[in-house]
């Protein structure tokens, strides 16, 4: 998953907006946990940097090739992204929905620090809630 972040992002602002909704949030080291459970890897790539470059540039020409015009209009917003958050999920022996249910203030802590759109693996693109892209 990935949130392409209209501002900066950073580590530190995640985990204190997330410690404000639930102190046992912590992220150390890139590593997103709850109490002792590691739910998932977070890493953040901002402009400069050429992973961000990369990553925007596989996206960009991923909507060019759908062809249709809310793909045209998501590849453009993409252009103006200051950041990357790329969550990998950790679901380890727990139940996969119960890991997405223990993520979901990240997905409200997110558009808190930044307006933006998410990706989802196998899905597609996220204006909030909504899909506005399928991939």
């Amino acid at each position: 998953m990935r949130y392409f972040a209209d501002s900066p992002v950073n580590l530190k602002a995640i985990g204190t907006a997330l410690k404000s909704i639930d102190p046992q949030f912590k992220i150390d080291g890139g590593e997103l946990t709850r109490a002792a459970e590691l739910l998932g890897e977070i890493e953040i790539n901002s402009v400069g940097s050429d992973l961000f470059h990369e990553e925007l540039a596989m996206w960009t020409n991923t909507l060019q090739r759908i062809a249709s015009p809310a793909a045209g209009q998501t590849a453009a917003r993409l252009q103006g992204v200051q950041s990357i958050v790329m969550l990998t999920v950790m679901n380890g022996e727990r139940d996969p929905g119960v890991t997405w249910e223990l993520l979901t203030p990240l997905w409200t802590v997110l558009p808190s620090i930044s307006t933006g759109i998410t990706q989802v693996d196998g899905q597609g693109f996220y204006a909030g809630s909504q899909l506005i892209v399928q991939v």
